[in-house]
């Protein structure tokens, strides 16, 4: 009655500072790292990320001037735009296309080349100064900084593009192969989208007719 029951070895439990202290440390040491892992996703979760929830941008279609060869040059076609708040744009992440009636030239000239005139769409496949005329930087240093902010305003020209490795595309038609200069039909409506890349998301789609270009 009295007595003592003894169990086997392996199932008495001993309890010792040293088995309980690397098991509290190990538990400690993980609660520390989930703590600081929930921190680290909730902090990240606050970052703004424009290009992830969509640019958006008002955009204002000042001004078009414009003409077709002979009446005016390529480069006496203008087309001015004003970015009237919202988010800056990223050169990089902005394709502007025109669409409307006009004209370009393909081929070379003196050897079979011509001016082509229909439908046209005009790609800026960015806004950056790589790729266009030198002279596309020059009239627009305010986006030298890589972005186009509010309050800002950008001029785009008929002679922008550049005849090969071109950021500036210009299609008449069917046809493609065109020396990427354009002239805009006076009196014609003309469609300009400001789309984000590359998500292919309109930012902003603005029309207007063309004004007769200035001599210049």
């Amino acid at each position: 009655m009295g007595q003592k029951r003894s169990f086997p070895y392996f199932m008495q439990v001993r309890f010792t500072d040293q088995g309980i202290s690397p098991v509290v440390g190990t538990l400690l040491m993980l609660a520390i790292t989930m703590l600081l892992i929930g921190i680290t996703a909730v902090s990240l979760a606050g970052v703004p990320n424009p290009l992830k929830k969509g640019l958006t941008a008002d955009v204002e279609l000042e001004l078009i001037e414009g003409g077709i060869p002979n009446e005016v040059r390529y480069k006496e076609n203008l087309i001015t735009l004003a970015h009237n708040g919202g988010d800056p744009l990223p050169l990089e992440n902005i394709r502007i296309v025109i669409i409307g009636q006009g004209s370009s030239y393909t081929g070379v000239v003196a050897h079979g080349g011509r001016i082509v005139n229909g439908d046209v769409q005009v790609t800026y496949l960015d806004l950056c100064s790589t790729g266009k005329e030198t002279h596309y930087a020059k009239r627009n240093s305010c986006i030298a900084d890589g972005y186009w902010s509010a309050g800002e305003v950008i001029v785009l020209n008929g002679d922008d593009g550049l005849g090969h490795n071109s950021t500036v595309s210009v299609q008449v038609g069917s046809i493609t192969n065109t020396s990427n200069n354009f002239g805009l039909k006076k009196g014609t409506e003309i469609i300009v989208k400001i789309i984000e890349s590359p998500s292919n998301r309109l930012i902003s789609s603005c029309d207007a007719k063309v004004m007769a270009a200035k001599k210049r």
